[in-house]
């Protein structure tokens, strides 16, 4: 929370005189009160007047230029160079009208400038715009507070969402399979979003041997169209969405299916999401995975030169309720890696084009030999900084299936 004090009507508002003349004042001060105001301290000159400020609180000071000790000018540097105090209103009364004396007490950090002697209307109404400003103002500060707080809760929120790093070690424990993950959304809140849903025994369908007895991890990560609150929003739809389904025997094109059919239901016209879902298949050694429209997963092998890329076609979700999907493989043998990412990792700017899947890759190969999961991710974000800046929601994860 900011410093600066409530700002009340104008019968409260607190304005500090600050002159050196006695006589100047009190008429001031008779001038202010006539016109509404009430709550009025007095300064003898600059020094004075700052050493009030945290007792008095003003919502408006109204300063006179010359004067002995601590002047209006360097008064008024002095009090920009704190932060509470950096917005207070400023209003100079002063007899020097020359243009290049307004223009000192303008960049000194005044706010408004009058001329003695002083015209009693035109300055009640300049005081009461100022002090209308400031309450505006501060009601701005005071809603930007509250939303930047709301929007931090709802961040926690949507990263409690993300599986938690003791989720991932049991599903490492008991599958082989090691994950480490990254996600940064663009603004507060982003469209992205991941999960796992781990089975201790094989679904329906399966054959016990394929599984070796520890059963199957469906893999997903979903990017929806735009960012901010709308698309956060339909992160918490999604994973509801899947929370309430039983994934065992199922397939990843048919789990996308009834995701796409159940989406079409509750998005708006025009929002859309992609989305990548897959299992590891260690007596097969592959991936087997479906995409809705998403971004082309990578997989290496130890020794290989240069990470295989997948094939990603498909129709985004929540376009056509009926829309089917194409499962597809990779290899993925012992000491195996897979990359997964979103958009954001492909949409950076290069000259006058975009980093695009390919030289994604050729940044993959760069980092293979690493085989730290956490240091390979951030090495590759660090490379994809200095390339320019990441516009868009970030998701990455590395699975890395154990030798």
């Amino acid at each position: 929370m900011n410093n600066l004090p409530e700002v009340p009507g104008l019968e409260t508002a607190r304005v500090l005189v600050v002159d050196d003349n006695r006589v100047n004042r009190h008429l001031l001060q008779a001038l202010l009160e006539r016109g509404g105001v009430t709550r009025i301290e007095m300064a003898e000159d600059g020094n004075d007047a700052l050493a009030r400020l945290d007792s008095f609180r003003p919502d408006l000071i109204l300063l006179d230029l010359m004067m002995p000790n601590l002047d209006g000018f360097e008064m008024c540097r002095r009090l920009r160079a704190l932060p509470a105090w950096k917005d207070l209103p400023v209003l100079v009364q002063s007899s020097l009208n020359r243009a290049e004396d307004r223009a000192k007490a303008f960049a000194a950090g005044a706010t408004d400038y009058v001329t003695k002697p002083i015209n009693a209307v035109e300055l009640l109404a300049r005081v009461r715009i100022h002090l209308q400003n400031r309450a505006l103002l501060h009601d701005l500060q005071r809603f930007r507070e509250r939303t930047e707080s709301e929007l931090s809760l709802a961040r926690k929120m949507q990263e409690r969402l993300m599986p938690t790093p003791d989720r991932l070690a049991e599903v490492e424990a008991a599958t082989g399979v090691g994950i480490t993950a990254h996600f940064a959304p663009s603004s507060e809140l982003g469209g992205d979003f991941w999960d796992l849903r781990h089975d201790a025994e094989p679904g329906q369908g399966q054959d016990r041997g394929q599984v070796q007895g520890r059963g199957r991890t469906m893999l997903y990560m979903v990017d929806f169209s735009g960012h901010g609150v709308g698309a956060a929003l339909n992160t918490f739809r999604l994973h509801a969405i899947c929370q309430q389904m039983d994934m065992s025997g199922l397939t990843p094109a048919e789990f996308l299916s009834i995701v796409n059919r159940r989406l079409c239901a509750l998005l708006p016209n025009g929002q859309f999401a992609t989305m990548l879902a897959g299992v590891v298949e260690p007596s097969e050694n592959r991936f087997v995975y479906a995409s809705a429209g998403s971004t082309r997963p990578m997989v290496w092998a130890p020794g290989d030169p240069a990470p295989q890329l997948g094939d990603s076609a498909g129709l985004p979700l929540g376009l056509l309720a009926a829309a089917e999907y194409e499962e597809r493989s990779l290899p993925l043998p012992p000491g195996g890696r897979l990359f997964l990412y979103s958009d954001g990792a492909i949409e950076i700017p290069v000259g006058s084009d975009v980093l695009d899947e390919p030289g994604l890759a050729a940044l993959v190969t760069e980092r293979m030999a690493e085989t730290d999961g956490a240091r390979f991710l951030d090495g590759l974000l660090e490379r994809l900084r200095a390339i320019g800046p990441i516009d868009d929601d970030l998701t990455a994860l590395l699975l890395t299936r154990k030798g």
